[in-house]
């Protein structure tokens, strides 16, 4: 038996079986949304998960373009028909239809070199390209958080209260860290986008990488986003090696029944 996910705050499930980033199913209305899909070869998961919960599936929201959040949007799409809803600024018109640009994080060296011997992954269809704050699904509210890419987003559910923040932030443990500076597509509008969401975050929040914060994530944002970046030091440069280490092994990994993701 497909064991259920993770249920860390009512209405919001955290996903088992998946690889890349975090993957969570939300109550909405009278059915769910996806949030985030982690690698192509987590829809399988995906889909279970979906059935064992027996609602249909009103949309699939993607926080930002990289592969490791998005690989298995387009078949959870095609299976299910959700639309998918993703930020303006990673979209772009192809033949006349709008879809997800292609991307890898900067922070995934070995795939980005794999991206160059294999053929481009199929085009995410977007239906909704969202520019501004608004409501895209009952009870789910988008926010733009540009600058880890120009489309970033972050979806804040009105009940229970929580932040979905992709890659906004990083969990270690409960402690949050942010990006890496050269990850950023635009690390000044980034760090900017840090200081504006922290002014509205819930006390819940749920990263893209990491461990969900079920108490105190404004304050800890509020805390982080005070803080200036650290020059770059040979103490420095050995942690962010050991993270980009760690960071690595993480994909390579399911997440499985009791198990956290390894620290970053």
């Amino acid at each position: 038996m497909e064991p259920l996910p993770d249920q860390p705050l009512p209405g919001v499930c955290w996903l088992h079986g998946t690889r890349g980033s975090n993957v969570y199913l939300v109550r909405t209305g009278d059915g769910l949304a996806l949030i985030d899909t982690g690698f192509a070869d987590s829809a399988p998961a995906i889909l279970r998960a979906i059935q064992a919960l027996a609602l249909p599936l009103h949309g699939i929201l993607l926080t930002h373009r990289h592969r490791d959040h998005t690989g298995a949007a387009a078949a959870i799409a095609a299976a299910t028909g959700a639309p998918i809803i993703a930020g303006a600024g990673d979209c772009r018109l192809r033949d006349g239809r709008l879809v997800l640009r292609s991307g890898i994080g900067r922070t995934h060296p070995l795939r980005i070199v794999g991206a160059f011997l294999r053929r481009r992954p199929a085009p995410v269809p977007v239906a909704v390209a969202v520019e501004a704050p608004a409501e895209v699904l009952p009870g789910i509210r988008a926010i733009p958080v540009p600058g880890h890419t120009p489309g970033s987003l972050c979806f804040v559910t009105a009940d229970p209260a929580a932040a979905f923040v992709g890659d906004l932030v990083i969990s270690h443990n409960g402690e949050l860290t942010r990006s890496l500076r050269w990850a950023n597509h635009d690390d000044a509008r980034y760090l900017q986008s840090i200081r504006d969401f922290a002014e509205i975050a819930p006390p819940a929040g749920f990263p893209g990488h990491g461990t969900p914060i079920l108490q105190g994530f404004d304050a800890s944002l509020r805390v982080l986003a005070e803080l200036p970046r650290r020059p770059l030091t040979p103490r420095t440069a050995l942690e962010r090696t050991r993270r980009l280490a760690a960071f690595s092994r993480m994909f390579a990994a399911r997440r499985l029944p009791g198990r956290q993701p390894p620290p970053q």
